[in-house]
């Protein structure tokens, strides 16, 4: 029996659904998965399933599907009672996709959430509660980021140390480097949701910012999605006025400032909640997360028409 346990957004990253499934063999798939997407039929302007019984199964799926540019390597977050959130990944060689497994930088102890590539695919960001090296300042969750070298992994560090809320969780990168993330901090004893804005200049990070109180307005808000050229930004939030308990937002950068956050609407947005926004490599789907018609969450996938739709 699936036990539910409810979304509740200023807790220390308890907003999880378990259900208990014991091995990554319930989303074993015998028949062979074949070309982009894993063959699937390309969503219109409706909101579908994305990989039904292959990402999207039995298991709370945390995030959305984090794409290589190249297409070839996918990896997203799942939870399950009892145990740590991790990372699974799958690769594609000669046309064909491998099954689900865990990649070779995967932290069988502590929590591993949220991949998301950088825009030239060499780099995967991450975030952890894996243990940060000696001498660094503790933290609940921190940012780390491996290398990718060819067809292997190298080894994870935290993001630059400069980038330091203690409590950093789901977070997008520009093309030029530039970070968006949401933190964690605790206000006159109550945890306060924000996203952030770290430039990368000269191979470092500048020390994070938050971003407006249009988007930062004191509701709870996660999960920023940024345009590769910083045109948009997608994020995710229980603020009065929406459609469910959680909604996707959208703001465009107007002069070089985000203009007022807007609902995605009911194309995106239903009763129940969505979260986990994602680009596919090419721009051309916007994935995310819903419980709309099951108790855990699926991925979705939609085409991003709809972005220029809101604009």
């Amino acid at each position: 029996m699936k036990l539910i346990c409810t979304c509740i957004a200023n807790t220390i990253l308890s907003f999880f659904f378990f259900v208990p499934v014991d091995s990554v063999n319930a989303q074993e798939n015998t028949t062979a998965l074949q070309g982009a997407y894993f063959g699937q039929q390309p969503p219109g302007n409706e909101a579908v399933v994305f990989a039904k019984d292959i990402i999207s199964t039995e298991l709370y799926e945390h995030s959305a599907p984090a794409f290589s540019p190249d297409g070839k390597t996918v990896l997203w977050t799942v939870v399950e009672m009892n145990k740590p959130a991790r990372l699974l990944e799958m690769t594609m060689e000669r046309n064909t996709w491998s099954q689900p497994h865990a990649p070779s930088f995967a932290d069988k102890k502590h929590d591993d959430f949220y991949p998301f590539f950088s825009c030239d695919g060499k780099k995967l960001f991450f975030s952890s509660r894996r243990l940060l090296p000696s001498g660094l300042p503790a933290k609940d969750i921190a940012l780390w980021v491996v290398e990718r070298k060819g067809n292997s992994w190298g080894m994870p560090v935290p993001v630059d140390s400069s980038v330091s809320k203690g409590f950093e969780y789901a977070h997008s990168l520009s093309r030029t480097g530039n970070l968006f993330f949401s933190a964690r901090e605790v206000v006159n004893g109550k945890g306060l949701w924000k996203i952030y804005f770290s430039k990368f200049n000269n191979g470092k990070y500048a020390p994070p910012e938050p971003l407006n109180t249009t988007i930062n307005d004191g509701s709870y808000v996660d999960g920023p999605l940024v345009a590769p050229d910083e045109s948009f930004l997608i994020f995710e939030s229980d603020r009065a006025g929406g459609i469910g308990s959680i909604d996707l937002y959208i703001c465009f950068k107007e002069n070089g400032k985000w203009s007022a956050p807007e609902n995605m609407g009911s194309k995106i947005n239903s009763s129940k909640a969505e979260r986990f926004a994602g680009l596919s490599p090419d721009g051309k789907y916007l994935f995310f997360g819903s419980n709309r018609a099951s108790e855990l969450p699926d991925v979705y996938w939609i085409s991003s028409s709809i972005i220029n739709e809101l604009k």
